[in-house]
């Protein structure tokens, strides 16, 4: 490799590997544990406990998942990352989101359907938003923008369907998380091996 190629700045993106390693690992974690909720907890019906531990769940993950993008904008920020304030809109989003999950507690099917939507949508959102803002850094950003596409497409029918069957959404949102954890799972790697090496 040439001295120019070692000391050309990497991909800004490439810096944030780690970041979409550990909500990918997230989300598929979340996506297992919803999708055994779901069959086990919702054989017969789900009950307003089943609901509770519902919501607890999901403001668990989108809690979670704003605090990870905290981390991940004050990351950006410190290295300044052109992008820093769009993880941090999201993070605030998100934040916002899993606080008002986890307040309201008890969730019916149509609220379940409605904040999956939300959830859905945001995401999509935002993951579309970091790739027009790195769209002059093309490596690797189809996936993102695939992801950011696919995000809100999902989120808009969860809203056009919010009167189905808390099972199916919960089932449904199972296999939505997955999507994203394989997703950003892909995009680290791909990140994490493009990554300059300067030893």
């Amino acid at each position: 490799m040439s001295t120019d190629a070692l000391l050309r700045p990497a991909h800004p993106l490439r810096l944030c590997w780690w970041i979409f390693a550990v909500r990918g690992g997230l989300a598929a974690i979340f996506a297992i544990v919803l999708f055994l909720a779901s069959s086990f907890l919702g054989i017969f019906f789900f009950d307003p406990v089943t609901l509770v531990y519902m919501s607890l769940l999901l403001g668990s993950f989108v809690l979670g998942n704003g605090l990870l993008l905290g981390v991940a904008a004050g990351f950006g920020l410190e290295h300044h990352l052109h992008f820093w304030w769009v993880q941090a809109c999201e993070a605030g989003f998100a934040v916002l989101l899993g606080v008002y999950i986890g307040v309201s507690l008890v969730l019916t099917p149509q609220s379940l359907a409605f904040l999956a939507g939300i959830h859905g949508v945001g995401v999509g959102v935002f993951q579309v938003m970091l790739a027009l803002k790195l769209r002059d850094d093309r490596s690797d950003l189809a996936l993102l923008m695939f992801a950011g596409i696919v995000s809100l497409i999902v989120g808009i029918l969860f809203l056009d369907h919010a009167h189905q069957a808390a099972r199916a959404t919960t089932q449904a949102l199972s296999a939505f998380e997955l999507f994203c954890g394989l997703i950003w799972g892909t995009l680290s790697l791909r990140l994490r091996s493009g990554t300059p090496s300067y030893t």
